[in-house]
Parts: structure tokens; C-alpha cells; sequence
């Protein structure tokens, strides 16, 4: 069992830090609105509601005391920044961060941050290995055992919606979003109860082993 710190609880934090609870693992949580924190301290092993730019309340966090922080704002580079610098500091063993630019990418690298997500280089990569190459179409590697993957609505998915198929229960995995591959419009909202069209490309968070299992539906 590994250790995380999530900070930053946005759409994508939160289901990071689910992600990883409900697989076994320790989970810290660390947003300033205490909003976020209330949506998800149920779900974690401790939650923080602070400023993690002050080194003071990454400290009586214990940030330290975990293997992997993650730093999941999507549109803070400046605090990212701050927040990167002095995980680093505290000799963090492991950092991942995410960047929205090139010049984002170069100063994160600058700072010694082992990770950084940036689907715009990152999701070229091929997953090969563990699911069929003919149905993702990009996939972002998280870390050794959790992966980001887009991939083609499987065949047996359209025409249900996400509570008739149970997706969280049946394969572990959660649906952060859904691309329409004809007009390209990426829904972060999506209605859990509204049926999947056979031109759906979903965007999947998961262990390796779960987005594998995904690769059986068809």
C-alpha cells in the first residue's frame, strides 16, 4: 500500500483521490475551500482545509509522511510553483504536478518535479501492453499502476447511461469525461443518467488492471 497527498480538490483531484482511497491506499487531502473538503472527506484517510502555498500547513499536515503528493490545480501555475518548491524541500520522495503550457512544462522540470501531467505531449504515448491498441486513442500514465486513458465507447455501452451500466461497481474505474468525436466538444458535466451515442469517446481514470478489464466489454 503506497501513500498520497492530493492537493487541489477540483473535478479531477476529488476523483484522483477517490480513485486511490477506494483501491486501499492512504489518502491525504489538502484544498483551501472547505466546500471541496467536505465532499470528500468521507472518502479519505485525513482531510486538510488550507493554503498548501504555506509551508506551515503542509508540515502539520505531515506531508512528509507520504510516498507521492500530487498537485491537481489545472489553471494555479503560481501556486503549483510555490507548492512544488517546497515539497521538494521537504524531500518529498516523489512529486507529480500538471502543467497547461510549454513554458509550464520547463519550469516544472526546472524545480525537479518527477511527473508532470500535460496531455497535450504526455497522451501520444501508447498503451500497448495492456489493452487493445485499435480502441484507445491516447492514455496518460499516472503512475505504475494508474493510468488516464481516452478511448472509443465500447460497442455494448451505447445506447446506456451510466447508472444502467454501474461502471464505478462492475469495473472499478471512474468516467472523468466525454468527447464527441464529431464535434469535438468535451463534457465535464455529464449527466449520469443521459445514454451514451456510438460517437462518445470516453475519458477513463483507473488502475491498469480495471482499464484492461474496460478492453472486455466490446
Amino acid at each position: 500500500m503506497e501513500s498520497f497527498c492530493i492537493i487541489g480538490l477540483g473535478r479531477f483531484g476529488q476523483t484522483v483521490a477517490v480513485e486511490l482511497a477506494e483501491s486501499g491506499h492512504q489518502v491525504l487531502v489538502i484544498d483551501d475551500r472547505e466546500e471541496n473538503i467536505n465532499k470528500i472527506a468521507q472518502f479519505v484517510t485525513d482531510a486538510v482545509i488550507g493554503d498548501a502555498t504555506d509551508e506551515n500547513v503542509l508540515r502539520e499536515a505531515g506531508v512528509r509522511n507520504y510516498d507521492t503528493a500530487v498537485i491537481c490545480f489545472s489553471d494555479r501555475i503560481h501556486e503549483t510553483v510555490i507548492i512544488s518548491m517546497q515539497l521538494r524541500e521537504m524531500g518529498i520522495r516523489r512529486v507529480i504536478a500538471r502543467a497547461n503550457s510549454d513554458i509550464e512544462y520547463k519550469v516544472l522540470q526546472k524545480l525537479g518535479v518527477d511527473r508532470i501531467i500535460f496531455p497535450e505531449r504526455d497522451m501520444g504515448e501508447r498503451f500497448a501492453n495492456i489493452i487493445d491498441k485499435h480502441d484507445v486513442l491516447e492514455y496518460l500514465r499516472f503512475s505504475d499502476e494508474y493510468s488516464i486513458v481516452e478511448r472509443k465507447i465500447p460497442k455494448n455501452w451505447v445506447g446506456f447511461n451510466m447508472i444502467q451500466l454501474d461502471i464505478r461497481k462492475k469495473y472499478g474505474i471512474n468516467v472523468i469525461a466525454v468527447r464527441d468525436s464529431q464535434t469535438g466538444k468535451i463534457d465535464i458535466s455529464f449527466s449520469p443518467d443521459k445514454p451514451f451515442g456510438k460517437q462518445d469517446i470516453i475519458i477513463l481514470i483507473g488502475s491498469n488492471k480495471a482499464i484492461e478489464k474496460i478492453s472486455k466489454a466490446n
